[in-house]
């Protein structure tokens, strides 16, 4: 079903194209919804925050796969140190970035 027409008379290309050869058509089909350039370049920009997320993400997961050799107490206490300094750290630095925008709108304010 390489194209149909239209009850106007105007001819129709079909989106997906029957293929003789095993699958052809269907990588063609799938070049033609992605731009393979377009996708490595997007990629290759956000490569060093994929990292420094996988990396961030690492650090807690292998010392809390160490402490596990300690014991279950030890285990317990890594991962809610863990936790809590991930919580409150990340809430730390959130408003200490934003104190000083703050301190600039209310001048009465002193950092």
């Amino acid at each position: 079903m390489a194209g149909s027409s239209s009850s106007d008379g105007r001819a129709t290309a079909a989106l997906l194209e029957e293929s003789d050869d095993k699958g052809r058509e269907n990588r063609r089909w799938f070049n033609k919804v992605l731009d393979m350039e377009e996708a490595k370049h997007q990629l290759l920009f956000s490569l060093p925050m994929i990292l420094t997320n996988l990396f961030y993400y690492l650090i807690t997961l292998v010392s809390v796969m160490l402490v596990g050799h300690l014991g279950e107490l030890q285990l317990a206490g890594a991962t809610l140190a863990n936790s809590w300094f991930s919580v409150t750290g990340v809430a730390l630095m959130v408003i200490h970035s934003f104190l000083p925008l703050l301190c600039l709108s209310f001048p009465q304010c002193v950092v």
